[in-house]
């Protein structure tokens, strides 16, 4: 089998899945394990993929729509709203930015009382402004395909609030890069909004493993904790530990 139809193939595993292993590309492609190493390093010389330790990761260039992100395990994201949603008290001051995972934990939140909510997320705002809490939307340019407000005006704004609790989500999550993201000004927004609680929490469920974004979100301060519905893979924990972060998975399946 020729290069161009090994990388071809390559890709379309990283299309399907994630993270791909030597071992697996071996069996399916029918070469050695140096052969595959080479493709996977020729592939990252290109920007096509993520080289890692036994294998590859993708590189995603842009986010999935907000309209499909919502039906991706959704399961999971309700599991991390609910355990996440037990750690927020009433009358709690909260900032939340957009997302699949916080649109799920606004849900979650809906019994509590008391909220002050900062968001620039349309959907999080509207789901707890009926349930009563007091919401600040954030101003700015409406992304349509986040229904979110993004851009200078949101990243000025996010610099002036402090909040008890600071909640984002996670483009992607490795042990390499840790938290990544697929757009320098959402990678900004999400820095000043985890940046803004007294204590901070990164959803991130298991979609998100091995996903490598273009933009990587500076290292969060220590002590701010992962919220995941897997256990990660022991390099991500080890790297967690390394930078002072914490990680709790929520109620496992």
């Amino acid at each position: 089998m020729l290069a161009p139809r090994r990388h071809e193939l390559i890709l379309e595993s990283l299309d399907r899945e994630a993270t791909v292993s030597i071992q697996a590309l071996t069996e399916k492609l029918g070469v050695s394990r140096e052969t595959v190493r080479k493709d996977i390093a020729e592939l990252a010389r290109m920007a096509k993929l993520e080289q890692v330790r036994g294998g590859a990761t993708r590189v995603r260039t842009q986010e999935v729509p907000i309209a499909d992100r919502t039906k991706l395990n959704a399961a999971g994201k309700a599991r991390i709203a609910s355990a996440l949603a037990a750690r927020i008290p009433n009358h709690a001051s909260l900032f939340l930015d957009n997302g699949s995972s916080t649109r799920a934990l606004a849900e979650a939140l809906r019994g509590h009382h008391g909220l002050n909510v900062c968001t620039n997320d349309l959907d999080v705002a509207r789901i707890l402004a009926l349930a009563g809490a007091n919401i600040v939307m954030l101003g700015g340019e409406v992304d349509v395909r986040e229904m979110a407000t993004v851009g200078l005006e949101a990243s000025e704004q996010a610099e002036r609030y402090n909040v008890d609790i600071s909640v984002i989500s996670a483009g992607g999550l490795t042990a390499q890069h840790l938290v990544t993201d697929f757009n320098r000004d959402c990678v900004g927004l999400r820095d000043r909004i985890l940046r803004s609680g007294r204590t901070g929490y990164i959803i991130a469920d298991h979609e998100k493993f091995g996903v490598v974004g273009q933009f990587g979100l500076p290292t969060p301060k220590a002590g701010t904790c992962l919220v995941m519905d897997r256990s990660p893979p022991a390099d991500v924990i080890a790297a967690l530990k390394e930078k002072g972060l914490s990680h709790i998975v929520a109620n496992p399946e």
